[in-house]
């Protein structure tokens, strides 16, 4: 296939941390593996060259957490051979569905984050978006990539799932199988928060902003007030401006003295950090977690994982097999999920083996790449 010209337009890129971000770049970096000139399109982000791609700035003239009202991604599609829209994406969304209507480019696949919540306006917002906004955007799409079809079919997708169903193509992320190894607990790590070798340690690992309110931190720690966990320390990865609200959660419960709260962590010290883990936990609340990459990572580290029973991240998360489910906001069905994987060291030992062998197997880089390759032909055959 010629090298096609492909816009990826995201409200949100790396170095901020979230799903979004890291399949947007994957989606970037892995097209531009397979030919294509690939130019990336973020609200105010430096213009520059990186992976092999080429980072462009969209000025916002209004920005709300990770929203953005940027009628320039209406400009910045045309030309394009594919366009990649990032969804949700407040405020530029609208105009790059206009601008396929109105044939500013070829094709448009639309990657189908999550649904989105909210809490009080945000959420009567989101609903009213949802019932006037959202289908129009869906219509203009040429494919809609999903991380799971788990998760469409239980989502706002579910009517368009079965009354079109070859509009979906499923392309969950990609995991760094060679970064993210199984291997000791690093000496460094313990040593620096003060964790005890002889008592166990559950990791979390995710945003602790306001954008990630469903992370399900405060959940976690309550459970590890619960008797079987008493003895058991926690490190909590992530930065973001719930970090004090979090901590007072913490001494409120009485647990402060076993939660580590290590802030934003390197690229390069991540992996250490999970490997710091006996168990993960991802305790997140509702759908607005759609599949886990946190999880997927813990798992390739090797590392046994306690998760939410949700659409999407029950696809990696499989029972008795990878990991165990707990039912969502419930601090006692999550202590006792963590209780069964910390009491049995053979059965942790073959949840480690089978869920670093699922991310190697199922969820490799080059398997996304191939899977990019299949949908790209798809499309480009369409033009």
């Amino acid at each position: 296939m010629n090298p096609k010209k492909v816009a990826i337009i995201t409200p949100t890129f790396l170095p901020y941390r979230g799903g979004m971000c890291v399949v947007a770049e994957q989606d970037a970096r892995q097209l531009a593996a397979l030919g294509h000139e690939v130019d990336v399109w973020v609200p105010g982000r430096n213009s520059g060259e990186s992976g092999g791609y080429t980072i462009r700035s969209l000025r916002p003239w209004f920005k709300y957490g990770n929203a953005a009202l940027v009628p320039g991604s209406f400009s910045a599609c045309r030309g394009y051979d594919l366009v990649v829209l990032h969804y949700p994406f407040y405020g530029g969304a609208e105009a790059v569905a206009l601008a396929k209507r109105l044939g500013q480019f070829s094709r448009l696949a639309i990657y189908y984050h999550m649904d989105t919540f909210g809490r009080g306006a945000l959420a009567a917002f989101f609903r009213l978006h949802g019932w006037l906004v959202r289908p129009a955007v869906l219509r203009q799409a040429d494919r809609i990539l999903v991380s799971s079809f788990d998760y469409a079919r239980s989502s706002a997708l579910e009517k368009l799932c079965l009354s079109n169903p070859s509009l979906f193509r499923e392309l969950p992320p990609a995991v760094d199988t060679e970064r993210f190894t199984p291997g000791k607990k690093p000496e460094e790590l313990l040593t620096r928060y003060g964790l005890a070798t002889d008592q166990p340690i559950v990791v979390f690992v995710g945003g602790l902003d306001r954008a990630h309110y469903f992370k399900g931190v405060q959940v976690l720690i309550q459970a590890l007030s619960i008797a079987g966990l008493k003895s058991v320390q926690a490190v909590i990865v992530g930065g973001g401006e719930l970090i004090d609200e979090y901590k007072s959660a913490a001494i409120h419960a009485g647990v402060d003295q076993r939660v580590i709260f290590t802030g934003p962590v390197s690229d390069d010290e991540l992996p250490g950090h999970y490997r710091l883990a006996d168990v993960f936990a991802f305790p997140s609340l509702d759908r607005s977690e759609a599949f886990g990459i946190a999880a997927l990572e813990a798992m390739s580290s090797g590392i046994p994982v306690v998760a939410s029973d949700l659409p999407g991240v029950r696809t990696i998360v499989r029972p008795s097999e990878t990991g165990y489910l707990a039912k969502p906001c419930s601090v006692s069905a999550l202590a006792a999920r963590l209780i069964d994987v910390l009491k049995d060291n053979r059965r942790r030992g073959e949840l480690s083996t089978a869920g670093r062998q699922m991310a190697v197997d199922e969820y490799s880089e080059q398997r996304r790449i191939d899977k990019w390759e299949r949908v790209a032909d798809e499309l480009f055959s369409k033009s």
